[in-house]
Formats: C-alpha cells, sequence, structure tokens
C-alpha cells in the first residue's frame, strides 16, 4: 500500500474526522472494516466486512435526506464520510461516477486504478494484487485490512 504522493491537510483532516466517527461501529477484535462509497446522485453506500474472509455483514444505503440522525453514530459516519469523499473526488482529473474508501477505524483507503468499492471483485482484486490502495491515513497493517495491506507475494487467502 503506497500514501498518497504528497500531504493534503484538508483531505487528511476529513480522513480523521471520519476514523473519529467510524470507530464506535467497528468494535473492538471484531476483525470489521467499512467499506463507503458515494454514488453521483449523491447517495452513500456504508458496507461492513470480516477481515478474514471478507463475508458482507451489513449495509446501509441513503441519500443525503435519508441519512440516519446527526446524533447517531451511524448518522456522524455517513456525514463524515461524505465530506470526506466528495473532497477526495474534486482532486481527481476527472472524477469517477462512484467514488469509495475503506477504513478499519485506524486509517483510511481508496483505489485510483478501481474507486467503487462496491463493485464485484473489488475485494479480492486488492488482495490478489491486482490493483494497489493509496493510504490518506494508514491502515492498520495486522488489523482486519491485512490482506489487503500486504505486498501480493506475502498475502495469502484461504
Amino acid at each position: 500500500m503506497q500514501m498518497l504522493p504528497r500531504s493534503n491537510y484538508k483531505l487528511t483532516e476529513l480522513a480523521e474526522e471520519m476514523v473519529r466517527c467510524a470507530q464506535p461501529l467497528l468494535p473492538a477484535g471484531g476483525r470489521l472494516f467499512l467499506g463507503l462509497q458515494q454514488e453521483t446522485d449523491g447517495s452513500l453506500r456504508m458496507i461492513w466486512w470480516r477481515g478474514e474472509d471478507f463475508r458482507l455483514v451489513a449495509e446501509i444505503d441513503a441519500t443525503p435526506e435519508g441519512f440516519c440522525p446527526e446524533d447517531s453514530h451511524e448518522g456522524a459516519l455517513q456525514d463524515a464520510a461524505a465530506a470526506c469523499i466528495t473532497y477526495l473526488s474534486g482532486r481527481w482529473p476527472t472524477p469517477p461516477r462512484r467514488l469509495g474508501v475503506i477504513t478499519d477505524g485506524t486509517g483510511v483507503a481508496f483505489s485510483p486504478a478501481r474507486p467503487a468499492v462496491a463493485e464485484p471483485g473489488w475485494l479480492m482484486d486488492h488482495a490478489g494484487g491486482k490493483a494497489a490502495l493509496t493510504a490518506i491515513l494508514p491502515l492498520d497493517g495486522e488489523g482486519p485490512c491485512a490482506l489487503l495491506c500486504a505486498p501480493p507475494e506475502t498475502a495469502s487467502f484461504h
């Protein structure tokens, strides 16, 4: 996994807020991580996966009008993720139709080559080294995203 080629303080600040909001939704020791994908209509998909086998655990999909209340953990994360992804999208020469990030509650990463995290095969392509992640904040290399962080020659998925 590589880091952004140069620091962007605003993007880092938005990613840090997103991580802070995601932590209550990622139980300690639960080995879960989140994918957050924004569509062109502004809707946001939140996807929880298990780190050891990439199984889908839960999913919420809502337009901004349908976001959970701001005083809930889900609502706070929806607002923070939408702000982070919107800002990230603005850094793209031609923004993709669907753009997403993943977080393990420690870091935030995205894939320039495969920006839609909810796309079929996305997880396996990254775990298998067919696509690479770029970190805004480093993911925990020993956490639930370990298979996505490892170099392809050392990763093994059973």
